[in-house]
């Protein structure tokens, strides 16, 4: 290929003259490996190579600026000279084909769309037909994707997007002009040697997995959610293969498309788990990135393979990075074989499974006891089917012509517009609530919750964590807290790591202890001494004062060893005897559990609980209810702002808030 002559040129010199420049340093002559390129900019700013006189005989790569020789260097090519319209021709005589070649042609540069369409002539006709040359052409399918302009600095190309039949552009700020023949180069040479150390085998590959049946104890996968190539693979039939009339999907149509694939994907691969492992050998899967469809997907692929869904673990904040989908989320779907041939399962109607839907989403706001979002309420609607054995019955939806993926969503989405007569209420987040959220409509329940929110009881497992152990690895740490909530109830990622570093402190040797300040008889003390300045501030002002039954018997410092022996003793004998009950308003086994009150002042009654914690739902929940309706005045901090659950529910009771308090410097 490198000798073919197409133009009276060998290839090879015609691709080093192509991409040529001159190193700034010695004014030697290099071949650029890559030229950086900002959006819509008329020239390159930046070249790539390696200098073989002054960069360490050539294996240093060199980054410099680009030089005015550069410049018109790729300003010497037409934008749509030969090189162009003969890749355009190659995808046929159709206006809507033409056009697609058009677009996609546009994502190349001149320089780079003139050295693939020369490179791929020289596959053509320097290799005649035969294996070698469809190893080739593999190989030209690499620099057809890295050689355009959605290869960004990233040094990855991205998948080709295709709306209304046109290719679109990426809206990175820079990507990479890399050297086509180079590329294609390094390609062949790294396959050939990979091929050399993975020779195929004597007996052609099957279908199925190379296991015999009762061989495999367990079926583990990973779910291939990602499509890497999305319109590439369409643009490839054309341009190396010749196949006209090959319609790529749209972006829209895509995502439909993408999850019709992973489902046969996955229901093909489970199958063939299914018939090379032990009858009791159960299955899970890995689902990166998920979201509603790919872990129904998966949920569905499972139960038409002979599956029985057990469980799916799901994490919104699993994966550091999010993917192509903007998810960062991840599944794992757990599946055993206890389950009856899908001949032999029941039919199950629409109202039967909506109302399985609705229970199930309903029971996991109530073990969560906080709202959930879309995709929290699809893992809960999933199990609660196949609970019920209706998730296998579903996939039979398909012998009617219709996915059963497709035939799940429109009965997610009815059962979830129908979610008032489970008493769930839908919720559109706004403001500051909406401004990181990934999902802004959440699900919580008309009637209140009797479970405490879980972010307040992770808060307390995490700090009794810490005070229970010492010198714990944080590996150890996480598996301990992660162990508390399983289930629907495991916790964010995030709000983990967050309860650790709030409470515990990380030694030189990466082992975690709990804060001293943070220890049951630090926190105690200050709690004490807060309460005294409550009782002498309410003095002060004219009130008479009340202890609570969960702090009077705490013992007072030695400072104020004068007053009493403990703090129930800072109260006089006629606020002892008072019926501070009748007073305020409030029922009196409720008002025990309020750390201490102000009252007999006019009307004002001022009720305070002393939390050291972030946990809001005791103070402002639970206690809040024994408070009469007229009085419900609550003063917030900014930390309460995320709390969606309690905010929800003083919005929806009309309890009005003191929106600010701004705390002194020195507080």
């Amino acid at each position: 290929m490198g000798e073919s002559a197409l133009v009276g040129t060998p290839h090879r010199v015609a691709m080093r003259e192509l991409y040529g420049s001159i190193c700034a340093t010695c004014r030697g002559p290099v071949v650029v490996e890559a030229f950086l390129w900002e959006r819509d900019a008329p020239t390159p700013t930046k070249k790539a190579f390696r200098c073989g006189i002054c960069a360490r005989e050539g294996r240093a790569l060199l980054i410099e600026a680009a030089t005015e020789d550069d410049e018109r260097s790729s300003q010497r090519l037409e934008q749509r000279g030969m090189a162009y319209w003969q890749f355009v021709e190659r995808f046929g005589p159709d206006p809507n084909a033409q056009a697609l070649g058009e677009s996609t042609a546009a994502l190349y540069t001149p320089r780079n769309l003139t050295a693939l369409v020369a490179t791929l002539r020289a596959v053509e006709t320097a290799v005649p037909s035969s294996p070698a040359r469809d190893v080739l052409l593999l190989c030209v399918l690499e620099v057809l994707i890295s050689g355009s302009r959605l290869n960004t600095l990233a040094g990855r190309g991205a998948p080709l997007r295709v709306e209304k039949g046109r290719a679109r552009r990426s809206h990175a700020s820079q990507s990479r002009e890399v050297n086509v023949w180079l590329e294609f180069d390094r390609t062949v040479r790294e396959l050939v040697a990979w091929l050399a150390q993975h020779p195929s085998p004597a007996r052609p590959r099957s279908a199925t997995l190379a296991l015999d049946t009762g061989d495999a104890d367990l079926v583990l996968c990973q779910a291939p959610v990602e499509d890497a190539l999305g319109g590439w693979s369409a643009v490839a039939a054309v341009a190396l293969l010749g196949i006209r009339g090959t319609k790529p999907t749209d972006a829209g149509d895509g995502r439909v498309v993408g999850r019709e694939r992973l489902l046969r994907t996955m229901r093909a691969a489970l199958i063939d788990g299914h018939r090379g492992s032990r009858p009791e050998a159960p299955a899970v899967v890995y689902v990166p990135h998920a979201d509603l469809t790919t872990i129904a997907a998966v949920a569905l692929a499972g139960a038409g393979a002979g599956y029985r869904l057990r469980g799916i673990t799901y994490q919104r904040d699993a994966l550091s990075t999010a993917g192509a989908s903007g998810s960062g989320a991840a599944a794992v779907c757990d599946f055993d074989r206890d389950v009856p041939l899908l001949r032999d399962q029941g039919a199950a109607d629409a109202s039967g499974i909506e109302d399985a839907i609705r229970a199930g989403v309903h029971e996991v706001i109530r073990s969560r006891g906080e709202p959930v979002a879309t995709d929290r309420a699809a893992v809960a609607a999933l199990e609660s089917l196949a609970a019920r054995k209706l998730l296998a019955p579903l996939t039979l939806a398909r012998a009617g012509g219709v996915s059963e993926l497709e035939v799940f969503l429109d009965h997610f989405r009815s059962a979830l517009a129908d979610a008032a007569r489970s008493g769930i209420v839908k919720i559109e987040l706004d403001g500051a609530a909406a401004e990181h959220a990934h999902d802004t409509t959440v699900y919580s329940l008309s009637d209140p919750i009797d479970a405490a929110p879980l972010d307040d009881r992770l808060e307390w497992g995490v700090w009794g964590l810490l005070s229970a152990s010492r010198d714990v690895e944080t590996r150890t740490l996480l598996r301990r807290a992660y162990g508390l909530f399983r289930d629907v109830e495991t916790p964010d990622r995030e709000l983990v790591e967050r309860c650790i570093a709030a409470y515990g402190h990380q030694e030189d040797d990466g082992r975690w202890r709990l804060r001293d300040q943070d220890a049951l008889v630090r926190r105690q003390a200050d709690q004490t001494l807060l309460a005294i300045q409550l009782v002498d501030a309410g003095r002060r002002l004219g009130f008479k004062v009340h202890v609570g039954r969960d702090i009077e018997r705490r013992p007072l410092p030695e400072a104020h060893g004068h007053r009493g022996g403990v703090l129930g003793d800072l109260m006089t004998e006629a606020e002892r005897a008072a019926d501070v009950a009748h007073e305020s308003g409030i029922r009196s086994d409720a008002l025990e559990y309020f750390d201490c009150a102000w009252y007999d002042k006019g009307r004002m009654v001022f009720l305070w609980q002393l939390e050291w914690t972030a946990r809001l739902h005791r103070s402002v929940m639970a206690l809040g209810e024994a408070v009469p309706d007229e009085d419900r005045v609550f003063r917030r901090y900014d930390r309460g702002r995320h709390g969606r659950m309690w905010r929800w529910t003083c919005s929806s009771r009309s309890w009005a808030y003191l929106q600010r308090w701004n705390k002194p410097a020195n507080s």
